[in-house]
């Protein structure tokens, strides 16, 4: 799909050579008008075009518009022409259509990292940019704002760009990190030293976003929250390379789908209503075999932890554990630990 913003520009030589001074500002006022105020549903005459660019003291003749949209579909912008006694023209093809910029304004607002004030600026941005005020306005009526928790911390615009570049350089970063109190304070760790990292990746996981290094020393992964993470910069130093050894998916599967544990294969038999969940959350690749009328069962290959058990227990007597002997006991020592806890 091609974007309109980048198919006109000001060093397009072959295009705009034939205007000079104001008839390339005429021009660009054209493109934009078209831009913003015209779409399938409000399609735009050469003379309404010619108003709004009065009411900005721009004065052309017709035959000068005609040129004009002539000059854009040379470079590219997809005008599309309705043929009647009086030609209605408006933008086709844009750089997002409307149920694409509708699942990237949904995971704006979704990405708890993102502050409520810059959510709102890259949605404003996104709309904005993208499509005509009539459909900006049809999107920003169905967006539904929720309660959701967001980050306070303006800076980590910042420290995505510094991790990103140190990444890229191959260079250690330094920044501090924090804690939360119960007094809803930062706590910073270190006593407010800095750390030293091997910056690795980015991972976007569960509405959080992370930076995965590598820790030389103990020679393993560690992963950082990097809305909790402060005054990043890159180091004079380079970074340390990871062993070819060292698995990154294997952490990246343990840590952020949080069952790093023991890796077990374990059976389980399944309510059938429940495939769905089972598909959702281990793909569509596992065998699935009929139990019984109302159940199935599947081996999955997973990292027993109590988070793995904490999952199975929300489906309490749909789900069970047929095998292995030792993960079932272990599963019913956890419940028990807790039924104590809570007398």
């Amino acid at each position: 799909m091609r974007s309109n913003e980048t198919n006109l520009k000001l060093e397009d030589q072959d295009v705009l050579q034939s205007t000079a001074g104001k008839n390339q500002l005429k021009l660009l006022k054209v493109w934009d008008i078209l831009s913003k105020h015209s779409d399938d549903q409000h399609q735009l005459s050469v003379k309404a075009i010619m108003n709004m660019l009065s009411s900005e003291g721009i004065s052309t003749e017709r035959k000068s518009i005609y040129q004009y949209i002539k000059l854009l579909e040379s470079t590219g912008v997809d005008i599309i022409t309705t043929r009647a006694k009086q030609n209605l023209y408006f933008i086709g093809d844009r750089q997002f259509e409307l149920p694409e910029l509708k699942l990237l304004v949904d995971a704006v607002l979704a990405a708890k990292f993102i502050t409520e004030r810059k959510s709102q600026e890259l949605i404003g941005k996104l709309v904005t940019s993208s499509v005509s005020i009539y459909e900006a306005q049809k999107l920003q009526q169905q967006v539904l704002v929720t309660k959701r928790p967001k980050t306070d911390n303006e800076k980590i615009y910042i420290s995505v760009n510094e991790i990103h570049q140190a990444i890229s350089e191959k260079r250690q970063l330094k920044f501090k990190y924090f804690d939360i109190n119960t007094k809803k304070e930062k706590v910073m760790r270190k006593s407010g030293g800095f750390y030293t990292a091997n910056p690795v990746c980015l991972i976007w996981d569960d509405d959080k976003y992370y930076m995965v290094a590598y820790h030389d020393k103990h020679q393993e992964f560690t992963s950082y929250r990097i809305d909790k993470m402060e005054q990043v910069s890159q180091s004079e130093y380079k970074a340390v390379p990871v062993p070819v050894e060292l698995n990154l998916e294997n952490h990246i599967s343990g840590i952020f789908n949080m069952y790093s544990g023991q890796e077990e294969t374990v059976t389980l038999k399944v309510r059938n209503d429940l495939i769905g969940v089972i598909l959702d959350q281990y793909g569509k690749q596992i065998e699935v075999i009929p139990f019984d009328d109302k159940h199935f069962s599947v081996k999955l290959n997973i990292q027993t932890s109590p988070t793995f058990y904490g999952w199975l227990f929300t489906f309490s007597d749909q789900m069970k554990i047929l095998s292995p002997q030792h993960v079932i006991d272990d599963y019913k020592k956890l419940l028990e630990l807790n039924l104590t806890h809570h007398q």
